[in-house]
C-alpha cells in the first residue's frame, strides 16, 4: 500500500500556513497550565537522534524484564512529562520532536525502519541502567501525537508489524487530511486509523481521538477527520457540556468498546494548544502500567460479564481479546484472571460474578478440551 501523503504545503493559505508555524513553535505551558499541573522529575537520556528524547519518571519501577513504553510526537517533552505525572501513568515515555508542518515528521518515518531503530534505541538505553534489566522488552505499547506529529503515526501505522505492536493510540487534535473530489478526507490517508478504530471498538486496542473546532479551509480539520471515524463506525456523537482538565470544554464525545472521540469547544490557537497543555486528561485511559483491568476484555473500563463473553467467543484462539495474561493465547487461565478481577472500574453492588453458569460453561469446555487431547 502507497504511503499516504500529507496535504501539499501549496494548498494552506499563507494565514493558515502562519498560524501553523506559530502553533508549532509556542509549545510551551501557560501559567494556569503549570498551576494545574505537577513538575515531573526523572531521568532525561539522550538517544541516537537529537530529536528523541527518553524520561525514566522518579520512582518508576520495571515490572521485571517488561517495560510499558509511551513515544509521544510532537510537543515539549517537560509538558508531557508533566502531564504523565498527572495522569500518574506507570511508563517510560519517548518524547519525537522535528521542526516543521506534518511532513517533518512524515517524511522521516517513510523509512520504515526508523521506528524500530527508535524502539531498539530506548530499550537498549534502559539496559544500560542498573534498575533495568538487560533483557528489557516492551510490554505495552502507546503513542501519541499532537498537531502535526500525526505526519509520524500515519507513517508507522502503515507497516502491519508495528500496527500489531501499537496497544493504545491518542490523536490530540492531531490528524489532518488532504480533501477529497466528493468533499471528505481522502480515504487513503485516514484507512489505517479507521482499521485501528475497528480494532479498539472491538476491544482489541484503545484509541482516544481529540479535537477542537479550529478551521482549516484548504484541508480536511481533525474536527472533519472525526467525523470520518464516527461515520465509518456508525456512531452518532453525544452532546455534552462536561468539563475537562484545565480549560477543556467539551460539546460532544462517542465511545464504543476502546474507541473514545472527545470534541473540546474553541477555534483558536489557544483551543489548539490546549490538547497539549492538558494531554494528561487522556493519557491515564490508554492502559499503560495498569496491572488492574487486565481483564477488561472489550476496552469499556468495567471488568463485566460483557468481557466473560469476550473470553467465551476468543476461547482457544491465538492473538484475540480476552488473552488477560498476555500470553498471547486465550486460555483457561484468563479465565482466572477474569474472575479475579471482576467487578473492576464499577460501583460494589453490581460485582458479584455470575458465577453458577460462568463456572458451569468453563466446566464444559474444559471437559471437552480434555477429551480432544486424549
Amino acid at each position: 500500500m502507497s504511503g499516504p501523503t500529507p496535504p501539499p504545503e501549496n494548498e494552506v493559505t499563507a494565514a493558515a500556513r502562519l498560524m501553523l508555524v506559530v502553533l508549532g513553535l509556542s509549545l510551551g505551558l501557560s501559567d494556569i497550565a503549570r498551576a494545574q499541573l505537577p513538575f515531573a522529575t526523572g531521568r532525561q537520556l539522550g538517544l541516537s537522534r537529537s530529536q528523541w528524547k527518553l524520561f525514566v519518571p522518579s520512582g518508576y519501577a520495571p515490572h521485571g524484564d517488561d517495560v510499558d513504553l509511551l513515544v509521544h510526537f510532537h510537543g515539549d517533552p517537560q509538558t508531557v512529562w508533566n502531564n504523565a505525572a498527572y495522569a500518574e501513568l506507570d511508563a517510560v515515555i519517548v518524547t519525537v520532536n522535528y521542526s516543521g508542518l506534518s511532513s517533518a515528521y512524515s517524511t522521516p518515518f517513510a523509512n520504515a525502519s526508523l521506528f524500530q531503530q527508535l524502539l531498539n534505541d530506548a530499550r537498549s538505553t534502559l539496559a544500560t541502567l542498573p534498575d533495568f534489566a538487560t533483557s528489557t522488552s516492551w510490554r505495552r505499547l502507546g503513542v501519541s501525537s499532537f498537531s502535526a506529529g500525526y505526519g509520524a503515526v500515519r507513517r508507522i501505522l502503515e507497516t502491519p508489524t508495528y500496527f500489531e505492536a501499537i496497544d493504545s493510540l491518542l490523536a490530540a487534535d492531531s490528524l489532518y487530511a488532504t480533501t477529497a473530489s466528493d468533499g471528505t478526507a481522502l480515504d487513503s490517508q485516514l484507512v489505517d486509523y479507521k482499521v485501528f478504530a475497528d480494532r479498539a471498538a472491538a476491544g482489541d486496542k484503545r484509541f482516544i481521538f481529540t479535537h477542537s473546532q479550529v478551521p482549516t479551509f484548504t484541508y480536511e480539520s481533525t474536527a472533519e477527520t472525526g467525523d470520518e471515524l464516527l461515520n465509518h463506525l456508525g456512531l452518532t456523537a453525544q452532546a455534552t457540556q462536561a468539563t475537562g482538565l484545565g480549560t477543556l470544554r467539551y460539546y460532544r464525545e462517542a465511545e464504543q468498546g476502546g474507541f473514545q472521540l472527545y470534541g473540546a469547544l474553541g477555534s483558536n490557537g489557544d483551543a489548539h494548544l490546549s490538547h497539549l497543555r492538558y494531554l494528561g486528561e487522556w493519557l491515564d485511559d490508554l492502559g499503560l502500567g495498569d496491572e488492574s483491568l487486565t481483564a477488561d476484555y472489550n476496552g469499556d473500563g468495567l471488568v463485566d460479564a460483557a468481557d466473560y463473553t469476550v473470553w467465551r467467543d476468543n476461547w482457544l484462539s491465538f492473538g484475540a481479546p480476552g488473552d488477560g495474561d498476555g500470553d498471547g493465547f486465550v486460555g483457561n487461565t484468563d479465565y482466572g484472571v477474569w474472575t479475579g478481577q471482576y467487578g473492576a472500574g464499577q460501583a460494589p453492588e453490581s460485582s458479584a460474578i455470575p458465577e453458577p453458569a460462568a463456572a458451569c460453561l468453563v466446566a464444559l469446555l474444559l471437559s471437552v478440551r480434555l477429551a480432544t487431547r486424549r
